[in-house]
C-alpha cells in the first residue's frame, strides 16, 4: 500500500494538517449531509485510524465527538441568531433524532436548545424596543 502525502511531516504537524483539512472538508459540505469517517479519511488521503488519532491528539476528543461538536456549534449559532425553530436548525445540521440532539446539546452548553432560541428572541425584542440615537456625535 502506498504512503500518504502526510507521511513525511513530523507526527504532531501531520496531525494538525490532517485536522485542518478535515475542518475544510466539513465546512465545504452541506450541513445536513451525513459525515462518515471512512469517506472523510479517503478524501483526506489517510486511514480512519489516523484521522481518529489526529482528532484525539489535536482537539482532545474522538473524531465522532469532534464532528458532533462542530455541528452542535453551528446549530447554536443559528439558534442564537433567531432560527425559525429548534427542529429546523437541528435537521439542517444533520441531527435526525431530536431527543438525542436535545440531550447532547444540553450536555455541551448547559441549556436546552429551546432556551438558546428563546433568549435570542428575547434579545431581538429588546433591540426593537431600544430607542435609536439619531443625533450625530
Amino acid at each position: 500500500m502506498g504512503g500518504s502525502r502526510f507521511d513525511k511531516i513530523p507526527p504532531r504537524d501531520r496531525y494538525i494538517a490532517i485536522v485542518a483539512e478535515l475542518d475544510e472538508l466539513v465546512s465545504a459540505r452541506p450541513a445536513s449531509k451525513p459525515l462518515y469517517s471512512k469517506e472523510l479519511a479517503e478524501e483526506i488521503g489517510t486511514s480512519v485510524r489516523t484521522l481518529h488519532s489526529a482528532s484525539l491528539s489535536v482537539v482532545g476528543m474522538s473524531l465522532h465527538s469532534y464532528l458532533r461538536l462542530k455541528r452542535l456549534l453551528q446549530v447554536r449559532r443559528q439558534l442564537s441568531a433567531g432560527a425559525t425553530s429548534v427542529k429546523a436548525a437541528a435537521l439542517a445540521n444533520g441531527f435526525w433524532h431530536l431527543g438525542d440532539f436535545s440531550r447532547v446539546y444540553r450536555r455541551a452548553f448547559d441549556e436546552l436548545p429551546s432556551q438558546t432560541l428563546a433568549r435570542s428572541k428575547q434579545d431581538e425584542e429588546l433591540d426593537l424596543r431600544t430607542p435609536v440615537d439619531t443625533k450625530a456625535s
